[in-house]
């Protein structure tokens, strides 16, 4: 058996495998991180979309006055459930508006949560309902999906008005060994609008752009590498290639012997 012809291909495979392989360059975060050390936060106030659900508290001096603007959701072993509270809560209409105990129908979509309670808490003073009243608004339902080469894919819940890139990923138990990290892509709907962004995770210069903290209904897609994605989810990723590849080269070899 003439060995040249059995190694030539195998061998002609190795190097091929080596070039289709992911680089340290192409697989480390914020290469360039340092550079962007002490530089300045920039917050943007997310806004109410349809299909929100809304907590509204109005609190009083007097309690007993406030009471008839709240709805009081259901209690679990003394504690109030959040999978209550969302039933119980307002649900967004497609055209902005919820509807509330007196004050009856109020526009609120494309308002930020704390224009919300400026414009209720006016409300319910130029009525003459209240004297001075205070007013908390909070998004019930916040949650992003994220989908393709993350160790966990789904639909994410989270509390916070918004989240970090970062976070999203956290919360997805990070990105797989075969994910494209120079085009992390960020879909999202505002007012009325769907917008695409390209985020490059292997640099920091994105950090600075309010833009990318993941807000409600974010989605977040990540490309696998062409590796992945022409081996069509068979191998996982490169190392099992050349693992795979080694033990048929063994076995040639033995049999060549």
């Amino acid at each position: 058996m003439n060995m040249k012809k059995i190694l030539l291909p195998i061998i002609l495979l190795l190097l091929l495998m080596f070039q289709s392989c992911t680089t340290k360059k192409e697989m480390l975060y914020l290469q360039d991180l340092d550079s962007y050390a002490n530089s300045n936060l920039n917050y943007v106030s997310t806004k109410i979309q349809p299909n929100d659900i809304l907590k509204i508290d109005v609190g009083d001096i007097n309690p007993l006055v406030a009471a008839p603007f709240n709805i009081s959701a259901g209690t679990t072993g003394g504690q109030t459930s959040v999978e209550m509270m969302k039933l119980t809560g307002y649900l967004v209409t497609p055209q902005g508006n919820i509807t509330m105990p007196i004050l009856n129908e109020i526009k609120v979509g494309g308002l930020t949560p704390a224009n919300a309670e400026l414009k209720i808490k006016e409300r319910l003073i130029s009525e003459g309902y209240l004297v001075n009243p205070t007013v908390q608004v909070r998004v019930l339902n916040n949650k992003f999906t994220i989908l393709g080469e993350v160790n966990s894919p789904g639909v994410i819940p989270f509390s916070e008005e918004s989240i970090s890139l970062l976070d999203a990923i956290g919360l997805a138990k990070d990105l797989t060994y075969s994910a494209v990290r120079k085009d992390i892509k960020l879909i999202r709907e505002v007012d009325g609008k769907r917008l695409v962004y390209h985020v490059d995770l292997t640099t920091a210069s994105w950090m600075s752009n309010p833009n990318f903290r993941i807000r409600q209904n974010d989605v977040i897609v990540v490309e696998p590498n062409k590796l992945k994605a022409n081996s069509g989810g068979l191998i996982k990723d490169p190392i099992q290639v050349l693992g795979i590849t080694a033990s048929l080269l063994a076995v040639v070899l033995l049999i060549a012997q």
